[in-house]
C-alpha cells in the first residue's frame, strides 16, 4: 500500500494488525510495535508480544534508537482491556505515534505525513500522539480507550 509520503506499508504491518484484532488465546498480541525503515522506503514490523506488562511495552517502545544513541520515533498499536464494572470489560485498539523531541526535523516530518495512512490502513480508530514519555502514562492511553469512562 504506498502512501503520500512515499513509505510503502509492508504486508507484515497488516497482518500482524489483524492478529492483534482478531487473534484469540494465549498466542494473541497485547501489542505491535512498527517503523519506517532505514531507508526511508517501508513502514515494517518491529515487534508484536503477548506479554500483558504495559511497562514492558513502554520500554520497549522508548528504547528505539539510532547508532549514536539518540530516541528514534515509532508506532505501535496497543490492545487496551479496561473494566467498566456492571457495563462489563471492554478492550479497544490505540495507536501510539511516538516521536521523541530529540527525533531530527526530516524524520519528524516522515512520521507525520506516514501517520494517517499507517491508521487508516490497520483500520484503528483511537489514537495518541506523544513526544515525551509522560505523555505514555498508562492513565492516558486508558482514557483514550475508555472514551474518558475510566
Amino acid at each position: 500500500m504506498s502512501m503520500s509520503s512515499g513509505v510503502v506499508i509492508s504486508n507484515e504491518c497488516i497482518t500482524a494488525s489483524r492478529s492483534l484484532r482478531f487473534g484469540r488465546g494465549p498466542q494473541k498480541p497485547r501489542f505491535v510495535i512498527y517503523k519506517i525503515s532505514d531507508d526511508e522506503t517501508t513502514v515494517e514490523l518491529c515487534e508484536s508480544s503477548g506479554e500483558p506488562d504495559y511497562e514492558v511495552f513502554l520500554q520497549s517502545l522508548c528504547a528505539a534508537a539510532d547508532s549514536t544513541g539518540k530516541p528514534m520515533p515509532r508506532y505501535a498499536a496497543y490492545d487496551v482491556e479496561y473494566d467498566l464494572g456492571e457495563d462489563g470489560k471492554r478492550s479497544r485498539l490505540v495507536f501510539i505515534s511516538w516521536v521523541p523531541q530529540e527525533t531530527p526535523l526530516k524524520l519528524c516530518m516522515l512520521y507525520a505525513t506516514t501517520k494517517e495512512q499507517l491508521r487508516n490502513a490497520l483500520d484503528i480508530k483511537l489514537a495518541i500522539h506523544a513526544d515525551t514519555p509522560d505523555e505514555l502514562e498508562w492513565r492516558n492511553l486508558l482514557s483514550v480507550a475508555s472514551g474518558g469512562r475510566v
